[in-house]
């Protein structure tokens, strides 16, 4: 279960890693932010992510991390889309670059519940005394494929030369991330971790 939760984090993290290293760009060249724009658009986003986490953290007691962490990944596709389409439905009563600060607000506000779940997840999946192993397996899940979502972004934008084609890679690795989640038995997991503990101690 460990390695399934790993795996499916490598893929729904560096997506997230990819949106915090694109976002900007992405606001400049499609919204023309200014850097005061931007500068506003990253407080905001730190800001709405402690809140996020906050708020989210009583969901985690409550139905634990891996449902949390998925709410939170639906919270991301559905931001990203909104992000995506807003150049496009300028028509409406809301402007395009309304819609972007929403789903900029939406990306702060789930993007810290699902990096704080995703660390209390692991904590429940590790068996006592094997902290160090585990959490080093966690770290290492999260930063050596972080170059996977900037590549794949990159690449596309120099084939398109469009960034929204780019951004969409994004969408679809946070939607490969929600699907191999499912696959994790969150209850599996904790009576092995626990098992393992009782043994050692």
């Amino acid at each position: 279960e460990v390695l399934k939760f790993l795996f499916a984090r490598l893929i729904y993290n560096d997506a997230l890693i990819t949106i915090f290293a694109f976002g900007g760009i992405y606001a400049k060249e499609v919204f023309d932010f200014t850097f005061n724009d931007i500068f506003l658009f990253g407080i905001i986003l730190n800001v709405t992510a402690g809140i996020g986490a906050f708020l989210l953290g009583f969901l985690d007691d409550i139905v634990g991390g891996k449902k949390t962490i998925q709410i939170s990944n639906v919270g991301l596709i559905l931001a990203c889309i909104l992000a995506v389409s807003a150049p496009s439905i300028n028509e409406f009563m809301i402007d395009s670059k309304t819609i972007f600060w929403i789903a900029g607000i939406l990306i702060g506000i789930c993007s810290g519940p699902n990096q704080a779940a995703s660390r209390s997840l692991m904590g429940r999946l590790t068996p006592v005394n094997k902290e160090n192993e585990f959490y080093g397996f966690f770290a290492f899940s999260g930063k050596a494929t972080a170059f996977i979502g900037p590549l794949l972004i990159s690449t596309t934008v120099a084939l398109t030369g469009s960034l929204q084609i780019g951004l969409a890679i994004v969408t679809i690795l946070f939607i490969f991330g929600f699907l191999l989640l499912r696959n994790v038995n969150e209850k599996a997991g904790i009576i092995a971790a626990n098992r393992i503990s009782k043994k050692d101690t």
